[in-house]
């Protein structure tokens, strides 16, 4: 596995952020629902054991709130009926001045001047699984094409219609399968609470409260996470700075806190992993 791990001490205030990135390109190569990404799973979830057990014998856990969390979820692609724009009649790519089309399940297109009605036409019923749009009719819900950067045209497939991999993400956020976990645990997080699915977006507002930052500028929303907290939020404070922790791959203990029921759902519907105090 691969761990990308910052932590920051700051005025005794201990923050660390670990981000592994194994489930991901394992998921890609073969399906999240292959065998090898149930393995990977399994051993991260031995990992996150050990950092609790870890984090336990330090002395920290009335002191450190920790989150689990990723920034998407996985779908199996789809390997019949594909989608060729390149086979579409009457479309070529002569018509066409920009175009990214090989980067995950959309597309963006800017065609040539005096090319943008001809070639919206012929792709806009190309195939069942395609959704192409002009930039202005996009829908309102992705909050994606309100900028200057946004193409004249965009595209995107259905969950599991792209021609990379064997699993991809990027698919329309209401597929439940693109649905990500929120768990949390410590001082901050009101213990065995099951919450309402939330947007990943309200993460932002609720990391800021915890460590006392004020945001920036967000689309996010505290008030939606304040059911699963203890509030007034209380800055943790740790009387000496413990060793730093290692990592090492261990069965996991059980994780009681707050945990997003979508996310489980969807997770119990594609995997049958279920290891000894599984994280799942």
């Amino acid at each position: 596995m691969h761990f990308s791990f910052i932590k920051i001490l700051l005025k005794q205030v201990i923050h660390f952020l670990l981000k592994e990135t194994s489930t991901d390109s394992t998921g890609h190569k073969y399906g999240p629902e292959s065998a090898e990404r149930r393995n990977m799973v399994s051993q991260v979830d031995r990992t996150v054991g050990y950092l609790r057990k870890r984090i336990a014998e330090s002395g920290l856990e009335s002191n450190l709130n920790l989150i689990i969390t990723s920034d998407h979820g996985m779908e199996t692609v789809i390997k019949t009926n594909e989608i060729h724009i390149r086979m579409v009649e009457n479309f070529t790519f002569s018509d066409i001045q920009f175009e990214l089309l090989d980067y995950g399940p959309n597309g963006l297109l800017v065609p040539k001047e005096g090319k943008l009605e001809h070639v919206y036409t012929v792709l806009k019923n190309a195939h069942p699984k395609l959704h192409v749009y002009k930039k202005e009719e996009f829908p309102k819900r992705f909050h994606y094409a309100n900028n200057s950067r946004i193409t004249p045209l965009l595209l995107y497939g259905d969950p599991g219609y792209v021609q990379f991999n064997k699993g991809e993400h990027g698919f329309d956020n209401e597929d439940m399968n693109m649905k990500t976990i929120f768990r949390a645990v410590g001082p901050a997080f009101k213990q065995g609470l099951v919450v309402e699915p939330f947007e990943s977006v309200n993460v932002y507002a609720l990391l800021c409260e915890l460590l006392g930052i004020t945001p920036e500028p967000h689309d996010g929303s505290l008030e939606i996470m304040k059911p699963m907290l203890y509030l007034p939020v209380r800055l943790p404070w740790h009387p000496k700075l413990p060793e730093p922790l290692t990592l090492r791959v261990t069965p996991s203990d059980p994780f009681p806190g707050v945990i997003n029921s979508s996310w489980v759902s969807a997770l119990k519907a594609s995997m049958t992993y279920t290891g000894r105090n599984s994280l799942f």
